[in-house]
């Protein structure tokens, strides 16, 4: 090899090798720059897990795993939450009655349902001599359907104005009118039902339902729509508005018998029912001798479960 290409070969290895550095160093700042971002991406996750945590201590927030009914801690017991709202005779006033939450745990209810129990009573007077005996009708201590969609016999016609069953211990007959008789449906009341718990947080819809929608068939329980959960202390109440007196009168004819022009009498429509003896007695005269007293207790509530916490369990 002469001198000439020597010196080619050597020029060759230096520009190859200032190539190389330069490479080098290219790479060299790439790292670098790799490096910074890095350093900058971690800076921002330990800003933005700071933020959460001032977030989560600004709202009060639970533990995360607290997200469920299911994930509150408690033992879960079957509970029932029941009013008894008096329905007195002639009462068409709104009527309510509350239900506290105890401190024992919260509640989570699941259905609701209702029903109404008959204390059907009523006073006979003798015209006689003016004695006045007491009884309880047929329908007393007995449960009834809360709405007249079950009135499956009303309007029922009769094919005789004389009935043979008497009432228990006198043997007289029941005397009654295809005008004036309401069969079957006696002490079976209609009401709009409002339920309302002001104090919570999550108000529920507050609007009157028909109670012939707050159950299912004649009283079974009403599946909510969802899970309802009610804090210890929280207030529930329901309140009612009978849409008729408990066995109203009007729509029955009186005034038009025979001897007496004031039989039947107006209020002895569910008389042949509740055992009561309507025979006209020429005694009584314009004067109805049976005085009917139809209260009743609608028994309405919610079927759920109680979780019931130790104490410090936490604020549910």
């Amino acid at each position: 090899m002469d001198f000439n290409q020597l010196m080619q070969s050597a020029g060759l290895a230096v520009k190859q090798s200032r190539d190389a550095l330069a490479i080098a160093q290219q790479m060299a700042n790439q790292h670098a720059g790799m490096h910074a971002e890095l350093g900058r991406l971690a800076q921002n996750a330990e800003e933005l897990k700071s933020a959460m945590g001032r977030l989560q201590m600004q709202r009060g927030a639970e533990p995360p795993d607290i997200q469920r009914i299911e994930n509150i801690p408690g033992r879960r017991i079957p509970f029932d939450l029941l009013v008894d709202i008096p329905i007195n005779a002639q009462t068409t006033s709104v009527q309510q009655g509350t239900i506290t939450i105890s401190q024992e745990g919260p509640f989570v209810a699941v259905a609701r349902y209702a029903t109404f129990l008959s204390a059907f009573s009523y006073q006979v007077r003798n015209p006689a001599n003016g004695n006045i005996a007491t009884f309880n009708g047929r329908s007393f201590g007995r449960y009834r359907p809360i709405h007249s969609a079950w009135d499956l016999n009303d309007g029922q016609p009769y094919t005789q104005l004389v009935m043979a069953a008497p009432p228990p211990g006198s043997g007289a007959p029941h005397v009654i009118s295809p005008g004036n008789a309401s069969p079957f449906r006696t002490m079976e009341p209609d009401f709009r039902i409002k339920f309302e718990n002001a104090g919570s947080s999550f108000p529920r819809s507050n609007i009157e339902v028909p109670s012939a929608f707050w159950t299912k068939s004649i009283n079974e329980p009403f599946p909510l729509g969802a899970l309802d959960f009610f804090e210890r202390g929280e207030v529930m109440t329901i309140k009612v508005l009978p849409l008729h007196p408990n066995n109203p009168a009007f729509g029955n004819l009186s005034g038009y018998g025979a001897p007496n022009p004031a039989y039947p009498f107006l209020d002895s429509g569910w008389d042949a029912i509740e055992g009561i003896n309507d025979e006209n007695n020429p005694l009584a005269g314009d004067l109805d001798p049976v005085t009917r007293v139809q209260n009743g207790i609608l028994t309405i509530g919610f079927h759920g479960y109680r979780i019931v916490q130790p104490a410090g369990a936490g604020p549910y």
